[in-house]
Protein backbone atom coordinates (compact mmCIF):
# COMPACT_ATOMS: atom_id res chain seq x y z
CA UNK A 1 0.00 0.00 0.00
CA UNK A 2 1.63 3.11 -0.75
CA UNK A 3 1.36 6.07 1.29
CA UNK A 4 -1.29 7.69 -0.29
CA UNK A 5 -3.50 4.35 0.39
CA UNK A 6 -2.06 4.31 4.29
CA UNK A 7 -3.65 7.99 4.52
CA UNK A 8 -6.77 7.51 2.95
CA UNK A 9 -7.45 4.03 4.75
CA UNK A 10 -6.35 5.67 8.27
CA UNK A 11 -9.74 7.66 8.43
CA UNK A 12 -11.16 4.42 9.48
CA UNK A 13 -10.19 5.11 12.78
CA UNK A 14 -13.33 6.62 13.28
CA UNK A 15 -14.61 3.10 13.58
CA UNK A 16 -12.27 2.62 16.53
CA UNK A 17 -13.71 3.96 19.80
CA UNK A 18 -17.01 2.03 18.60
CA UNK A 19 -15.45 -0.81 18.73
CA UNK A 20 -13.34 -0.29 21.58
CA UNK A 21 -16.61 0.62 23.71
CA UNK A 22 -18.48 -3.31 22.59
CA UNK A 23 -15.01 -4.62 23.11
CA UNK A 24 -14.47 -3.07 26.50
CA UNK A 25 -17.90 -4.37 27.30
CA UNK A 26 -17.80 -7.70 25.92
CA UNK A 27 -15.31 -9.11 28.53
CA UNK A 28 -15.99 -6.99 31.58
CA UNK A 29 -13.61 -3.99 31.28
CA UNK A 30 -16.17 -1.47 30.94
CA UNK A 31 -13.53 1.60 30.89
CA UNK A 32 -11.50 -0.23 27.81
CA UNK A 33 -12.31 2.59 25.12
CA UNK A 34 -11.80 5.96 27.98
CA UNK A 35 -8.32 4.11 28.84
CA UNK A 36 -7.20 3.29 25.44
CA UNK A 37 -8.05 7.44 23.98
CA UNK A 38 -6.27 8.92 27.15
CA UNK A 39 -3.13 6.50 27.31
CA UNK A 40 -2.53 4.89 24.06
CA UNK A 41 -4.06 7.87 21.70
CA UNK A 42 -1.22 10.28 22.68
CA UNK A 43 1.18 8.54 21.93
CA UNK A 44 0.41 7.74 18.51
CA UNK A 45 2.19 10.12 17.13
CA UNK A 46 5.66 8.96 18.19
CA UNK A 47 4.75 5.46 16.06
CA UNK A 48 2.56 7.12 12.93
CA UNK A 49 3.83 10.21 12.66
CA UNK A 50 3.00 13.50 11.48
CA UNK A 51 0.66 14.91 8.40
CA UNK A 52 2.35 15.68 5.40
CA UNK A 53 2.87 19.42 4.44
CA UNK A 54 0.17 19.22 1.57
CA UNK A 55 -3.10 16.91 1.57
CA UNK A 56 -2.94 14.05 -0.66
CA UNK A 57 -4.29 14.77 -4.32
CA UNK A 58 -7.28 11.58 -4.22
CA UNK A 59 -8.55 9.56 -7.02
CA UNK A 60 -12.25 9.95 -7.39
CA UNK A 61 -12.96 6.24 -6.20
CA UNK A 62 -11.03 6.97 -2.87
CA UNK A 63 -12.46 10.42 -2.43
CA UNK A 64 -15.96 9.16 -3.14
CA UNK A 65 -15.15 6.14 -0.53
CA UNK A 66 -13.53 8.78 1.98
CA UNK A 67 -17.11 11.36 1.22
CA UNK A 68 -18.75 7.96 1.92
CA UNK A 69 -17.58 7.63 5.47
CA UNK A 70 -19.27 9.78 7.84
CA UNK A 71 -22.25 8.25 6.56
CA UNK A 72 -21.51 4.57 6.90
CA UNK A 73 -20.11 5.43 10.64
CA UNK A 74 -23.69 6.86 11.74
CA UNK A 75 -25.22 3.62 12.32
CA UNK A 76 -22.23 1.93 12.73
CA UNK A 77 -22.39 3.96 16.35
CA UNK A 78 -25.87 3.66 17.44
CA UNK A 79 -24.93 -0.45 16.59
CA UNK A 80 -22.61 -0.32 18.97
CA UNK A 81 -23.77 1.84 21.70
CA UNK A 82 -27.03 -0.62 21.64
CA UNK A 83 -24.81 -3.90 21.84
CA UNK A 84 -22.62 -2.51 24.56
CA UNK A 85 -25.59 -1.38 27.04
CA UNK A 86 -27.16 -4.59 26.55
CA UNK A 87 -24.01 -6.38 27.35
CA UNK A 88 -23.69 -3.92 30.64
CA UNK A 89 -26.88 -3.19 31.63
CA UNK A 90 -28.65 -6.49 30.66
CA UNK A 91 -28.42 -7.07 34.53
CA UNK A 92 -27.99 -4.62 37.21
CA UNK A 93 -24.25 -3.32 37.18
CA UNK A 94 -21.78 -2.65 39.68
CA UNK A 95 -21.00 1.09 40.40
CA UNK A 96 -17.08 0.40 39.16
CA UNK A 97 -18.73 -1.07 35.98
CA UNK A 98 -21.26 1.53 35.40
CA UNK A 99 -18.69 3.98 36.06
CA UNK A 100 -16.28 2.55 33.21
CA UNK A 101 -18.45 2.69 31.01
CA UNK A 102 -20.05 6.13 31.65
CA UNK A 103 -16.38 6.89 30.87
CA UNK A 104 -15.81 4.77 27.66
CA UNK A 105 -19.19 5.78 26.54
CA UNK A 106 -18.57 9.75 27.03
CA UNK A 107 -15.31 9.53 25.04
CA UNK A 108 -17.00 7.58 22.40
CA UNK A 109 -20.07 9.88 22.06
CA UNK A 110 -17.46 13.12 22.11
CA UNK A 111 -15.36 11.62 19.20
CA UNK A 112 -18.79 10.77 17.36
CA UNK A 113 -19.28 14.43 17.50
CA UNK A 114 -16.53 15.23 15.20
CA UNK A 115 -18.24 13.28 12.60
CA UNK A 116 -21.50 15.38 13.32
CA UNK A 117 -19.70 18.40 13.06
CA UNK A 118 -18.29 17.04 9.19
CA UNK A 119 -21.97 15.74 8.33
CA UNK A 120 -23.05 19.88 9.50
CA UNK A 121 -20.86 21.06 6.95
CA UNK A 122 -22.01 18.79 4.43
CA UNK A 123 -24.20 20.32 1.21
CA UNK A 124 -26.58 17.22 1.14
CA UNK A 125 -29.23 17.72 2.94
CA UNK A 126 -30.57 14.52 3.54
CA UNK A 127 -26.40 14.24 5.13
CA UNK A 128 -26.78 17.41 6.93
CA UNK A 129 -29.72 16.25 8.48
CA UNK A 130 -27.87 12.70 9.35
CA UNK A 131 -25.11 15.47 11.51
CA UNK A 132 -27.95 16.80 13.39
CA UNK A 133 -29.60 13.43 14.59
CA UNK A 134 -26.39 11.89 15.46
CA UNK A 135 -25.21 15.02 17.17
CA UNK A 136 -29.06 14.60 18.72
CA UNK A 137 -28.06 10.64 19.90
CA UNK A 138 -24.66 11.85 21.55
CA UNK A 139 -27.37 13.83 24.00
CA UNK A 140 -26.05 17.18 22.69
CA UNK A 141 -29.11 18.50 19.96
CA UNK A 142 -28.10 22.15 20.27
CA UNK A 143 -24.59 21.15 18.64
CA UNK A 144 -25.45 21.80 14.89
CA UNK A 145 -27.30 25.33 15.07
CA UNK A 146 -24.43 26.30 18.00
CA UNK A 147 -21.76 25.17 15.39
CA UNK A 148 -23.34 27.22 11.79
CA UNK A 149 -23.68 30.05 14.80
CA UNK A 150 -20.10 29.80 16.01
CA UNK A 151 -18.83 30.21 11.76
CA UNK A 152 -20.97 33.37 11.43
CA UNK A 153 -19.20 35.27 14.67
CA UNK A 154 -15.69 34.79 14.18
CA UNK A 155 -13.16 35.63 17.15
CA UNK A 156 -16.83 36.97 19.19
CA UNK A 157 -15.66 36.90 22.97
CA UNK A 158 -18.63 38.79 24.08
CA UNK A 159 -20.74 36.09 23.06
CA UNK A 160 -18.25 33.49 23.69
CA UNK A 161 -17.88 31.75 20.41
CA UNK A 162 -14.26 32.37 21.51
CA UNK A 163 -13.17 32.47 25.07
CA UNK A 164 -11.03 35.16 26.24
CA UNK A 165 -7.67 35.12 26.99
CA UNK A 166 -7.63 35.82 30.35
CA UNK A 167 -10.16 32.94 30.61
CA UNK A 168 -10.54 29.59 32.14
CA UNK A 169 -12.26 26.97 30.53
CA UNK A 170 -14.66 26.66 33.20
CA UNK A 171 -15.55 30.00 33.22
CA UNK A 172 -15.92 29.77 29.22
CA UNK A 173 -17.63 26.88 29.18
CA UNK A 174 -20.34 27.94 31.76
CA UNK A 175 -20.71 31.33 29.84
CA UNK A 176 -21.26 29.58 26.86
CA UNK A 177 -23.31 27.14 27.73
CA UNK A 178 -26.31 29.75 29.13
CA UNK A 179 -25.65 31.47 25.84
CA UNK A 180 -26.54 28.95 23.59
CA UNK A 181 -29.71 27.87 26.03
CA UNK A 182 -30.99 31.24 26.15
CA UNK A 183 -30.77 32.27 21.94
CA UNK A 184 -31.94 28.44 20.79
CA UNK A 185 -34.04 27.17 23.81
CA UNK A 186 -35.19 30.60 25.76
CA UNK A 187 -38.21 32.40 25.63
CA UNK A 188 -39.01 33.63 22.55
CA UNK A 189 -36.18 31.93 20.73
CA UNK A 190 -36.91 30.77 16.70
CA UNK A 191 -38.03 27.59 17.62
CA UNK A 192 -41.36 28.04 19.73
CA UNK A 193 -42.25 30.42 16.67
CA UNK A 194 -45.48 28.56 14.99
CA UNK A 195 -44.06 30.06 11.56
CA UNK A 196 -40.67 29.07 11.98
CA UNK A 197 -40.03 26.96 9.01
CA UNK A 198 -36.08 27.22 8.44
CA UNK A 199 -34.10 23.94 7.60
CA UNK A 200 -32.00 24.90 10.44
CA UNK A 201 -34.73 25.22 12.87
CA UNK A 202 -36.21 21.70 11.42
CA UNK A 203 -32.83 20.06 11.87
CA UNK A 204 -32.51 21.56 15.12
CA UNK A 205 -36.22 20.05 16.53
CA UNK A 206 -35.00 16.79 15.26
CA UNK A 207 -32.24 16.66 17.17
CA UNK A 208 -33.89 17.15 19.79
CA UNK A 209 -36.29 14.57 18.95
CA UNK A 210 -33.50 12.11 18.71
CA UNK A 211 -32.44 13.10 21.84
CA UNK A 212 -35.44 12.12 23.66
CA UNK A 213 -36.12 9.19 21.56
CA UNK A 214 -33.03 8.22 22.69
CA UNK A 215 -33.03 9.16 26.10
CA UNK A 216 -37.21 6.63 26.42
CA UNK A 217 -34.98 3.78 24.89
CA UNK A 218 -32.43 4.01 27.59
CA UNK A 219 -35.55 4.38 30.12
CA UNK A 220 -37.14 1.41 28.48
CA UNK A 221 -34.43 -0.89 28.25
CA UNK A 222 -32.94 -0.95 31.67
CA UNK A 223 -35.02 1.76 34.04
CA UNK A 224 -33.71 4.68 35.75
CA UNK A 225 -30.32 3.39 35.95
CA UNK A 226 -29.73 4.04 32.07
CA UNK A 227 -31.85 7.12 32.05
CA UNK A 228 -29.45 8.42 34.64
CA UNK A 229 -26.21 7.18 32.94
CA UNK A 230 -27.77 8.84 29.28
CA UNK A 231 -28.38 12.05 31.39
CA UNK A 232 -24.64 11.93 32.70
CA UNK A 233 -22.99 11.63 29.54
CA UNK A 234 -24.89 14.17 27.80
CA UNK A 235 -23.89 16.57 30.24
CA UNK A 236 -20.47 15.56 29.92
CA UNK A 237 -20.68 15.65 26.09
CA UNK A 238 -22.42 19.22 26.20
CA UNK A 239 -18.92 20.16 28.23
CA UNK A 240 -16.76 18.22 26.12
CA UNK A 241 -17.60 20.01 23.28
CA UNK A 242 -17.09 23.55 24.78
CA UNK A 243 -13.94 22.39 26.17
CA UNK A 244 -12.74 21.53 22.70
CA UNK A 245 -13.98 24.91 20.97
CA UNK A 246 -11.40 26.41 23.76
CA UNK A 247 -8.55 24.34 23.18
CA UNK A 248 -9.36 24.88 19.37
CA UNK A 249 -9.74 29.11 19.68
CA UNK A 250 -7.98 30.00 22.58
CA UNK A 251 -6.57 33.16 22.71
CA UNK A 252 -7.09 34.04 19.07
CA UNK A 253 -10.24 36.45 19.78
CA UNK A 254 -11.28 39.60 19.24
CA UNK A 255 -9.94 40.51 22.48
CA UNK A 256 -6.12 39.67 22.28
CA UNK A 257 -5.71 39.51 18.02
CA UNK A 258 -8.07 41.56 17.02
CA UNK A 259 -6.49 42.13 13.56
CA UNK A 260 -6.65 38.69 12.85
CA UNK A 261 -9.95 37.32 13.01
CA UNK A 262 -11.74 37.66 10.18
CA UNK A 263 -12.83 34.01 9.32
CA UNK A 264 -12.01 33.01 12.88
CA UNK A 265 -8.72 31.47 13.35
CA UNK A 266 -7.93 28.14 15.11
CA UNK A 267 -5.29 26.09 16.28
CA UNK A 268 -4.09 23.37 14.59
CA UNK A 269 -1.97 20.33 15.47
CA UNK A 270 -0.34 18.10 13.17
CA UNK A 271 -0.20 14.10 14.40
CA UNK A 272 -1.93 12.42 12.08
CA UNK A 273 -3.27 9.54 13.84
CA UNK A 274 -5.23 12.77 15.54
CA UNK A 275 -6.31 13.88 12.30
CA UNK A 276 -7.96 10.53 11.24
CA UNK A 277 -10.12 10.14 14.24
CA UNK A 278 -11.28 13.45 14.16
CA UNK A 279 -11.91 13.09 9.90
CA UNK A 280 -9.32 16.47 10.24
CA UNK A 281 -11.05 19.00 13.11
CA UNK A 282 -7.79 19.15 13.99
CA UNK A 283 -6.52 21.39 11.27
CA UNK A 284 -9.36 23.89 12.27
CA UNK A 285 -7.45 26.86 11.05
CA UNK A 286 -8.17 26.06 7.62
CA UNK A 287 -11.60 24.66 8.35
CA UNK A 288 -13.06 27.97 10.09
CA UNK A 289 -11.02 29.37 6.03
CA UNK A 290 -12.89 26.93 3.94
CA UNK A 291 -16.04 25.26 5.97
CA UNK A 292 -17.09 24.08 3.21
CA UNK A 293 -13.96 21.96 2.72
CA UNK A 294 -14.59 18.15 3.12
CA UNK A 295 -12.23 16.87 6.02
CA UNK A 296 -10.34 14.95 3.56
CA UNK A 297 -9.35 17.76 1.53
CA UNK A 298 -8.32 20.01 4.76
CA UNK A 299 -4.68 20.10 5.13
CA UNK A 300 -2.49 22.12 7.41
CA UNK A 301 -2.58 26.01 7.12
CA UNK A 302 0.69 27.93 6.15
CA UNK A 303 0.50 30.47 9.33
CA UNK A 304 -1.61 28.36 11.94
CA UNK A 305 -0.58 28.51 15.30
CA UNK A 306 -0.05 24.84 16.37
CA UNK A 307 -0.90 23.38 19.55
CA UNK A 308 1.84 22.01 22.14
CA UNK A 309 0.18 18.17 22.27
CA UNK A 310 -2.81 16.48 21.12
CA UNK A 311 -6.49 17.17 21.81
CA UNK A 312 -6.99 14.54 24.75
CA UNK A 313 -4.01 15.48 26.68
CA UNK A 314 -5.04 19.55 26.36
CA UNK A 315 -7.99 18.47 27.59
CA UNK A 316 -7.16 17.12 30.67
CA UNK A 317 -4.43 20.57 31.15
CA UNK A 318 -7.34 22.82 30.18
CA UNK A 319 -9.37 21.22 33.20
CA UNK A 320 -6.41 22.80 35.25
CA UNK A 321 -6.32 26.43 34.75
CA UNK A 322 -2.54 27.06 35.86
CA UNK A 323 -1.66 23.97 34.05
CA UNK A 324 -3.22 25.21 30.77
CA UNK A 325 -1.69 29.29 30.87
CA UNK A 326 1.96 27.84 31.75
CA UNK A 327 1.63 25.37 28.54
CA UNK A 328 -0.32 27.52 25.98
CA UNK A 329 1.05 31.08 26.82
CA UNK A 330 4.41 30.39 25.08
CA UNK A 331 3.22 28.76 22.54
CA UNK A 332 0.66 31.51 21.91
CA UNK A 333 3.30 33.92 22.00
CA UNK A 334 5.64 32.36 19.51
CA UNK A 335 3.02 32.28 16.72
CA UNK A 336 2.05 35.84 17.37
CA UNK A 337 6.25 36.68 16.75
CA UNK A 338 6.54 34.23 13.93
CA UNK A 339 3.08 33.49 12.34
CA UNK A 340 4.74 33.14 9.01
CA UNK A 341 7.09 29.98 10.61
CA UNK A 342 4.46 27.95 12.69
CA UNK A 343 5.81 25.10 14.14
CA UNK A 344 4.64 22.32 16.03
CA UNK A 345 7.27 22.10 19.19
CA UNK A 346 9.18 19.35 18.85
CA UNK A 347 8.16 16.05 20.38
CA UNK A 348 10.41 13.36 18.69
CA UNK A 349 10.69 11.88 21.51
CA UNK A 350 7.70 12.38 23.34
CA UNK A 351 3.69 13.39 22.88
CA UNK A 352 4.37 16.74 24.61
CA UNK A 353 6.24 19.62 23.08
CA UNK A 354 6.98 23.13 24.34
CA UNK A 355 7.31 26.17 23.73
CA UNK A 356 10.06 28.64 24.94
CA UNK A 357 9.19 32.36 26.15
Amino acid sequence: MNAHGLHASGFGAIFLMPALLVAGAWIGREWLAFGVAICVFPLARLLLGALPADPPRWGEAVATWLDRLPVLYAPALVASVAASAALVLREPASTAALAGYGLSLWMALLFATCVAHELFHRRDRRQAALGHVLAGFCGYPLLGVEHLAHHARPGDTARAECPRVDESVWAFAGRRLRRIGREFLGPGAPLWSASAGQPSLMRLRLALITTAVTAAAAAAFAGWQALVLYAAVAAGVAFGVQLITYIQHWGLGDDHVPDRVAYGRGWEEDCRFQAWITLNISLHDGHHRDARRPYYRLGLTADSPRLPASYVLLMFAAMVPPVWFRVMTPALGYWLRSPASPVSAGRRLTCFGFFSQ
